[in-house]
């Protein structure tokens, strides 16, 4: 964004030798592109100025501008349309327009570049920068909506990826239930067999002790047949007479 310095001869004749010499070394400082000194230069001789020159405000902005110290571009410039010259006050709304693009501030620039152009329609800049300020105005619109398409693709995205995620969750959680399910049906069956080997194996000792208790209950019967026996010889003994 071009500024344009005023000249100090455009400056009223009135102004006290201070003054004078505080703009013009300003002026030499700004040319030179020191712009912090052409500011302190130019912001003296603005203190000093008794009627308060609405160049030197002017050209103080310039020295703000150049330094991107915006806010205290805007503040010089709004001081230098205390006059009634339309052309140079369209050439400070030109400037002021300028500034706000540079604060990214695009509705307030156009509107700014509208009113320099109403003031001067021959401030071919201002007209310029009017359009090309509308044009980058549009194209943000655009980059917004992109934007915005954008994030929302990516918000459905997201949120799709979520529902997949939850039912690939829910997947999982019914295939372990299922396998917990399994292992503890494997796990009852496997203690359900531990329980019957013992059961089995206590009815086959049964059936060997029952072997075992008959074979003892034979062996009991013929002793108790010798004792019979034995008893009926010893009575048959007894019952024997004596001839002497």
């Amino acid at each position: 964004m071009k500024l344009m310095l005023i000249a100090i001869f455009f400056i009223t004749f009135s102004l006290s030798a201070i003054t004078y010499f505080d703009a013009k070394t300003g002026e030499k400082e700004y040319k030179k592109r020191n712009f912090s000194i052409a500011e302190k230069k130019f912001n003296t001789a603005s203190e000093s100025s008794s009627e308060k020159d609405p160049t030197l405000f002017y050209n103080l902005g310039n020295s703000y501008f150049q330094q991107k110290k915006f806010e205290e571009a805007l503040n010089s410039y709004e001081k230098a349309l205390s006059g009634n010259n339309k052309e140079f006050n369209s050439q400070v709304k030109y400037n002021i327009a300028n500034t706000f693009v540079m604060m990214q501030k695009l509705e307030e620039a156009l509107g700014y570049y509208k009113d320099a152009i109403k003031l001067d329609n021959k401030n071919k800049e201002a007209v310029v920068n009017y359009e090309i300020v509308k044009k980058m105005m549009k194209q943000q619109e655009q980059q917004q909506q992109q934007q915005q398409n954008k994030d929302q693709d990516k918000k459905d995205q997201d949120k799709k990826e979520d529902k997949q995620d939850q039912k690939d969750q829910e997947k999982k959680e019914q295939e372990q239930k299922q396998q917990d399910q399994q292992n503890k049906e494997n796990q009852d069956k496997k203690e359900e067999q531990q329980q019957k080997k013992p059961q089995e194996k206590k009815k086959k000792m049964s059936k060997e002790e029952a072997e075992k208790i008959l074979e003892a209950m034979k062996n009991d019967e013929k002793d108790v047949q010798k004792d019979i026996k034995k008893a009926l010889i010893n009575k048959e003994r007894s019952n024997v007479k004596k001839k002497w």
